[in-house]
């Protein structure tokens, strides 16, 4: 039996129990006695005493005003002092018989309309796991934690799996990553987005290279989904990387056709074309950097177990990220930079989970950046989702351990308090964590 099911069950019981109890008087038999009914006493009583009146004024003719008079006198308290179900205007129906119809009628009035308020507005489904499940994690971390609770009870939950992957990526942990990414292909050997993330976290664990195992998943999901985007952005950086400017050219330009124009992915494949066009060779880095951290993004709300956004742009933050000089001679081009918005609190200071996450490297400084819904970790929490006046921060920050907590010697900085959907953000990485 489901847990909804379950607690509707208990709801009804005790609903049940309630309306027993509220209604055990109008229910109830009359207690039974071995003395005489009290109306038929009374009854007897009154029919005496009217024999007796009729005898005391026999003498008296029948229109005369005395006797009217004591007849009337006699009437008024026959009338006190017998039952009430002998003074009812209808006795052939005392107020006995309508009592089960009355309790019916209140049953009804306290079980149903409170039944269907409850479905109509309560929350029937909170007892599923499923949704408790949902509550928005404190920070990454809880939600990795929470993400292996949950596949450890559901080990067949592909879309768990998937998102294992991406928040372990996005922490710089490629090897977990990969063996999360196995799985969910397991379970799903014909996802073309599982093999791209796949094949992106199997290069990060051999240097960013996608020679072997990645650019044969990357080349299975085209086939499958001939428009996937960071399929086409990986696929490209690869042919680069061969010599095959046709084939490099043949993706990208059908990655431009599938991501929005007016974005800085867009922006940044077109710069790459161009170079290619003109000869030159573009500067593509590893893996990671030659997919634009958002290119996955079509894919990643849809097998987050969340409905995607309208409009994944709405909310987007974007700007520019420099390392103040003082700092360069510290930056190391492996080195993996974290760009990560957060809301802020009453206080000014950063709750919750993290609403965007975009994954880089220290070559790829000074970065232009857009986060936005596709760089969710989930669909609890999101750009577009920010309640009107919370304001939200970006921070950036270069990790040297690859991991996304904060460790002593990482450099980082943030942005001012925004709102939602600010551009133009300048971001100084300028102090090093102590």
């Amino acid at each position: 039996m489901s847990e909804p099911i379950l607690l509707l069950l208990v709801l009804l019981i005790l609903a049940m129990m309630v309306a027993a109890y509220v209604l055990r008087p109008l229910i109830a038999k009359p207690a039974q006695h071995d003395e005489p009914d009290a109306a038929a006493v009374a009854l007897a009583v009154l029919r005496e005493r009217r024999g007796e009146l009729d005898a005391a004024l026999a003498h008296l003719p029948p229109d005369s005003p005395e006797r009217r008079a004591a007849l009337a006198e006699f009437a008024m308290q026959a009338e006190s002092e017998l039952p009430g179900e002998y003074r009812a205007a209808n006795p052939t129906a005392p107020a006995s018989s309508r009592q089960p119809r009355l309790a019916a009628l209140i049953a009804v009035a306290l079980i149903v309309p409170t039944f269907g308020l409850y479905w109509l507005a309560g929350l029937p489904e909170a007892a599923s796991p499923e949704l408790r499940a949902m509550r928005e994690p404190a920070s990454l971390e809880e939600l990795i934690d929470g993400l292996r609770t949950r596949l450890r009870d559901s080990p067949a939950d592909i879309e768990g799996w998937q998102m294992l992957g991406r928040a372990e990526l996005a922490r710089g942990n490629a090897q977990p990553a990969r063996e999360a990414f196995d799985k969910a292909l397991l379970l799903a050997p014909d996802n073309a987005q599982v093999k791209v993330d796949l094949a992106d976290a199997i290069a990060q664990t051999q240097g960013s290279v996608l020679e072997g195992r990645p650019i044969a998943l990357i080349r299975e999901a085209l086939a499958r989904e001939p428009r996937n985007p960071k399929a086409l952005a990986l696929a490209g950086a690869y042919e680069v990387r061969q010599g095959n400017t046709a084939a490099a050219l043949a993706n990208w330009k059908t990655l431009l056709t599938v991501l929005p124009p007016d974005t800085d992915q867009a922006r940044q494949i077109v710069g790459l074309v161009a170079d290619l066009e003109a000869g030159r060779a573009p500067q593509v880095g590893p893996a990671a950097a030659a997919a634009p951290a958002a290119t996955d993004a079509g894919s990643r709300q849809a097998s987050s177990g969340g409905a995607a956004s309208a409009d994944p742009g709405a909310g987007a933050l974007s700007g520019r990220i420099e390392i103040d000089a003082a700092l360069s001679a510290k930056l190391r081009p492996d080195d993996t930079l974290f760009v990560v918005a957060r809301s802020l609190d009453a206080q000014g200071q950063p709750s919750g989970p993290p609403l965007a996450v975009l994954r880089a490297r220290g070559a790829d400084l000074p970065l232009a950046f857009t986060l936005d819904d596709r760089l969710a970790m989930g669909p609890m929490a999101r750009l577009s989702s920010v309640a009107p006046g919370i304001q939200v921060k970006v921070i950036a920050r270069i990790s040297r351990s690859g991991e996304a907590a904060t460790r002593s010697g990482d450099l980082q900085g943030s942005s001012d308090p925004v709102t939602p959907g600010t551009s133009g953000m300048k971001i100084v990485i300028g102090k090093e964590a102590p």
